[in-house]
């Protein structure tokens, strides 16, 4: 034994310490269980959910506050199961209702139901029957886009970024013309007439040549119609443009590009006598 420290010796141990331990039992209630059970509910509802999910007691699955997205899947689960239903119904009705069809009252359709499908047969094979005898092209050929009109739509205008390309389009469709008669002059060059390509769904084309190189060009792209002119050095350019003119305007005639004297078309030229692009445009009638 020193001043600062005590030895217990082996009484202590063997006889008061388990005195000490029997006067101060832990007591620990416990049961067996085959998962663990909370006292409290967590608040979050996240966890709530979760453990109402897996089977837990004493947690109920949340209710959901309808709003806009909940109401609309409610209502369209709703209308499935009721399309569900239905056809289940019919799909047992009808044999049953099979005995029924055709016979007695059911079988009677009014008479103006009736009349009203009559005539709109007719008249549908009437329309059928003319349209056939007034064909322009073979049966087995179908209408050309030209013929059967456009709109100028927004996805159009994006094909069309040039403004005065976008205001001839608009020409076209506002005074309904069916031809356009392109003046091709002999400084113009291949190049300038690719631009024109992007009508040809909307309109007939007539190019009027003076040179049997560019005639043979746009003769191999298949786009144009063409047309060999002569030009004189000694006429001016507007006598020159207004034979061109009336020259392609007689063989659109003839070609039957014009159904009446009376219909629109668009004549393309060049300003002046030399310069290498046809930079102005006229829509035409013949009065």
């Amino acid at each position: 034994k020193s001043e600062d420290k005590y030895t217990l010796d082996g009484s202590f141990f063997d006889v008061l310490w388990p005195l000490i331990l029997e006067e101060n039992r832990c007591r620990i209630d416990s049961k067996a269980g085959e998962f663990f059970v909370p006292k409290q509910p967590f608040d979050q509802l996240k966890w709530h959910t979760f453990l109402s999910r897996v089977g837990y007691p004493s947690y109920i699955t949340p209710h959901e506050l309808r709003c806009c997205e909940a109401a609309k899947r409610e209502e369209a689960e709703e209308e499935e199961a009721q399309r569900a239903a239905n056809k289940e119904a019919e799909a047992r009705q009808g044999p049953a209702q099979g005995d029924f069809l055709g016979h007695g009252s059911q079988a009677i359709c009014p008479i103006d139901k009736k009349v009203d499908y009559l005539r709109r047969q007719q008249e549908r094979r009437q329309k059928l029957a003319y349209d056939f005898a007034n064909r322009r092209y073979p049966w087995t050929m179908q209408t050309p886009s030209h013929e059967l009109g456009f709109e100028v739509t927004h996805e159009m205008e994006e094909l069309f970024p040039d403004p005065r390309e976008l205001h001839l389009l608009k020409c076209i469709h506002h005074h309904d013309c069916k031809l356009m008669l392109i003046d091709v002059g002999t400084d113009v060059d291949i190049e300038d007439c690719h631009r024109w390509i992007k009508f040809r769904p909307y309109i007939q084309m007539l190019a009027l040549v003076r040179t049997p190189r560019m005639e043979r060009s746009l003769q191999l792209m298949n786009v144009f119609h063409t047309l060999l002119v002569e030009e004189s050095a000694e006429n001016s350019w507007n006598d020159e443009l207004s034979s061109s003119l009336r020259s392609g305007y007689h063989h659109a005639e003839k070609l039957q590009l014009l159904r009446s004297c009376g219909e629109s078309f668009v004549y393309i030229f060049s300003s002046y006598r030399g310069i290498c692009t046809c930079d102005a445009m006229k829509v035409l009638r013949r009065s």
